[in-house]
C-alpha cells in the first residue's frame, strides 16, 4: 500500500467495487453494521450505485483498489436538518493500522461540515479501535443504546456519538 491512499468521493463508476468492499465488510464484521450480509448480497451493482447517488460516500483508493469506505447523509425536514449521519465505515483488513479510516472520516467530516452542524454516528460496543478513532476525531459520547442490533440471538449495545461542525 502507499503511504497515503487517494481519498475521494465516490460515483457511478465505482458502483461495483462498493459492493465489494460493503459485501466483505458485512461478512467479516457483521455486529459492526445495522445491515447483513444475507441483506445485500442479493443488491445488484445498479443498486448500489443507487446507494452512491442517494448519499456522499467517501472512498478511499490504493493505486485503483477500494480499500476504505464510508457514507454521509444529512437528515431532512425543517427540525432536522442540521444533522447528519455517518454509516458503513470498512476498511480493507490488509490495509488497517495506516490511518486509512482517519482518512476517509476526514473526508467526510470536511463535507459534513459546509451542510450541517452536527454529524451522528454509532459504534458497536467492544469496538474499541472505532471508538477511539471517533474520539481522537473530536466526536463525543453521549449515550449507550442497549440492544440496538441482534445477530442471531446475540444483542449488542451501541455507543451514540456526535461531532458538532463549525456552523455549530
Amino acid at each position: 500500500m502507499r503511504d497515503h491512499p487517494e481519498v475521494r468521493q465516490l460515483n457511478q463508476s465505482d458502483a461495483e467495487a462498493f459492493r465489494a468492499i460493503r459485501l466483505a465488510g458485512l461478512q467479516e464484521a457483521p455486529t459492526a453494521f445495522g445491515s447483513s450480509y444475507d441483506a445485500e448480497r442479493v443488491r445488484t451493482v445498479a443498486d448500489f450505485a443507487q446507494t452512491i447517488s442517494r448519499n456522499y460516500m467517501a472512498g478511499a483508493f490504493d493505486e485503483q483498489q477500494l480499500v476504505g469506505v464510508a457514507g454521509f447523509y444529512r437528515l431532512s425536514g425543517d427540525k432536522l436538518a442540521h444533522r447528519g449521519n455517518v454509516w458503513g465505515l470498512f476498511v480493507d483488513p490488509a490495509c488497517r493500522g495506516r490511518g486509512v479510516a482517519r482518512l476517509v472520516m476526514l473526508n467526510i467530516m470536511e463535507h459534513a461540515q459546509a451542510q450541517v452542524e452536527q454529524l451522528h454516528l454509532a459504534v458497536v460496543d467492544g469496538n474499541a479501535p472505532a471508538l477511539a478513532l471517533y474520539r481522537r476525531l473530536g466526536f463525543v459520547s453521549y449515550g449507550l443504546e442497549p440492544r440496538a442490533l441482534r445477530v442471531g440471538a446475540t444483542y449488542h449495545d451501541e455507543h451514540l456519538m456526535v461531532w458538532r461542525t463549525a456552523k455549530a
